[in-house]
């Protein structure tokens, strides 16, 4: 196998396991606010990370560099919008329009991975707009529109981390990169105990939360990062045009999915511009 089917692997397993995470957040949500699931989260991916560098006698360094700070912070504001947005929202509608995170990512690509455009991706674009709203079902609902705007929110805010993560993994292990990222996050921690919502007895909420840190904040993370030092940025967001399907499949056994025909048109259509998108890349050869 070489090294870049071995990236391209890596990145297929990070979206399976990394899948779970917005049926486990949901579930988290019976019992958390998203203020406290987004702490409890960064906490527990933090533990896990620690323990993995602990194994691995991985040397800790003191990194003073501004992007690796930027990014702690950028995915601190992603997790705490994608419990919000859970809580608006069903898992599955939350994974399709967190299929917008390809348009962020490819925009971001080249603004500061300077990537090249291709007029092409215009199209898709529009696609991945129009699926968008359409999977949101908007239909003048507050619930709805704070719903769309975090989801949107958190998927920026997760591209916006991972392509400063691509650009900080050129001289930093990825597990000293991980540490950083989770344990900037725990500054929620001081918001949680400002709102007197700390709290650490063992409820069904924590445990949900537990299972999905385990999964996305440290496991689909890690082996994200790992993958990403092997292909390039963009085939590895392109390969996460799979979470929805992984998200359907796991949402199905506890939740009521109502397959409307909106719904099922939207989730096409953003669908088929990342196909589309992924298309010009291979003709560019973008690396």
């Amino acid at each position: 196998m070489s090294s870049r089917q071995y990236g391209f692997l890596l990145n297929i397993l990070s979206v399976a396991v990394m899948a779970v995470t917005p049926v486990m957040n949901k579930f988290s949500m019976i019992t958390l606010s998203p203020l406290a699931a987004s702490f409890y989260n960064a906490l527990v991916s933090l533990i896990l990370t620690l323990v993995t560098i602990a194994f691995t006698k991985t040397k800790l360094v003191w990194i003073k560099q501004p992007i690796i700070w930027t990014l702690g912070l950028t995915n601190c504001l992603g997790i705490f919008l994608q419990y919000m947005s859970l809580f608006f929202l069903d898992p599955v509608s939350v994974g399709l329009v967190g299929r917008f995170y390809i348009v962020f990512a490819i925009l971001l690509s080249v603004l500061l991975l300077r990537e090249r455009f291709d007029r092409k991706e215009i199209v898709p674009i529009v696609l991945c707009m129009i699926g968008t709203a359409l999977v949101s079902d908007f239909s003048g609902d507050v619930n709805n529109i704070l719903g769309l705007a975090c989801a949107l929110g958190y998927t920026f805010s997760f591209a916006l981390t991972n392509t400063l993560a691509k650009k900080a993994l050129i001289n930093i292990d990825e597990k000293i990169l991980l540490l950083y990222n989770q344990g900037t996050a725990v500054i929620l921690g001081g918001f949680l105990l400002g709102s007197g919502q700390l709290s650490l007895a063992p409820n069904l909420g924590i445990g949900a939360v537990a299972i999905s840190a385990f999964c996305s904040g440290f496991l689909g993370l890690l082996l994200f990062y790992r993958g990403l030092k092997l292909i390039s940025f963009r085939d590895a967001n392109l390969i996460r045009a799979l979470n929805p399907i992984f998200v359907l499949v796991y949402s199905l056994p506890f939740f009521t999915i109502q397959m409307t025909p909106a719904f099922l048109l939207g989730g096409f259509c953003i669908i088929l511009s990342i196909v589309w998108m992924s298309l010009p890349m291979k003709k560019i050869g973008v690396d």
